[in-house]
């Protein structure tokens, strides 16, 4: 009795609910990518005075939907091309762990999709045809960032993509289902969030550049190697700055979404620590900040949009 209580058998972890698994397989927590850009763009329409409240949420759930669908297919590529393993840092591992299969993920990737597809075949119908030349882009790279015979992911056009598919094509994208027009502060709006966006691909593929590297997986990172790929990093962080800065230059009346440059100091520290050639578990935490960096200016540009809508309304 006393050698089994003093060498006591090793316990598993119990298995998380159902729920939970799903929650961790499309990565919860990464969808404020995907929300935030539709409502920075919504926003500039309320200024416009053309918001309507069910294409914003229809637009909203498509968004994150797509975005599910685009981390399902990501961990369930990565798995079948033996690109994700028991020691990577990134995936959410529910393969691995045995939580899900991989038919199981392919399958729940192929439901996301497919509703965020109904919901954008409604946005459709409810503004035009150029709307489903977008969704249908946007769907493609979604599926061909890990898919396909040359995935995106896989031949360093990663951050272009996310760059134009989650910042420039949803912000202005989401502003033309409003609006129906396309214009310079819609464009000039996205380019914080494009930067920023990429830059959270960006330092994920530094933290993984030995081991992408060695699994055939060219990334910006890699290929520029850890220098440059520094550099990268500080110029789609700080050109976002630089960017919302040319948006009140050119339209004076959105002095309110100013409130974004509270968050620099975040942004220069996050620069410091990356240019510092820090290690792989400094750069998840990274990682994390550099999402809340992107939740924080986002959040800051609909505040200032909503700010300059009142003072048009009320002022």
């Amino acid at each position: 009795m006393s050698a089994i209580a003093a060498n006591p058998a090793p316990q598993t972890a119990p298995r998380p609910s159902t729920l939970k698994v799903w929650f961790q397989a499309v990565r919860f927590f990464s969808f404020t990518a995907s929300a935030i850009p539709i409502i920075v763009g919504s926003a500039l329409a309320l200024v416009g005075r053309s918001f309507d409240w069910v294409l914003f949420l229809a637009m909203l759930i498509a968004s994150v939907s797509c975005h599910a669908g685009a981390n399902l297919a990501n961990d369930y590529f990565d798995h079948t091309k033996g690109i994700d393993t028991d020691d990577s840092l990134g995936p959410s591992k529910v393969i691995q762990l045995g939580y899900l299969t991989a038919q199981q993920v392919w399958r729940g990737a192929i439901a996301a999709f497919t509703l965020a597809t109904v919901l954008g075949l409604y946005i459709v119908y409810r503004t035009g045809w150029e709307v489903l030349a977008l969704a249908l882009v946007s769907l493609a790279a979604a599926v061909l960032y890990t898919g396909g015979p040359k995935p995106l992911g896989y031949v360093a056009l990663g951050e272009l993509t996310v760059f134009l598919a989650m910042g420039v094509g949803m912000v202005v994208g989401s502003y033309y289902v409003h609006s129906g027009q396309i214009t310079l502060q819609s464009v000039l709006l996205s380019l914080p969030i494009s930067g920023l966006v990429a830059a959270i691909l960006h330092v994920n593929n530094i933290r993984d550049i030995e081991f992408d590297r060695s699994a055939g997986k060219r990334t910006m990172a890699n290929l520029l190697g850890r220098t440059w790929a520094n550099r990268e990093y500080m110029l789609l962080v700080a050109g976002s700055y630089v960017a919302n800065a040319a948006l009140i230059v050119s339209s004076p009346s959105l002095w309110p979404v100013t409130a974004a440059f509270l968050t620099a100091p975040v942004a220069i520290d996050l620069i410091r620590i990356v240019n510092s050639d820090s290690g792989p578990n400094e750069l998840n935490r990274v990682l994390r900040r550099t999402a809340g960096l992107h939740l924080r200016v986002g959040l800051f540009l609909t505040a200032g949009l909503v700010v300059r809508t009142i003072l048009d309304r009320y002022g």
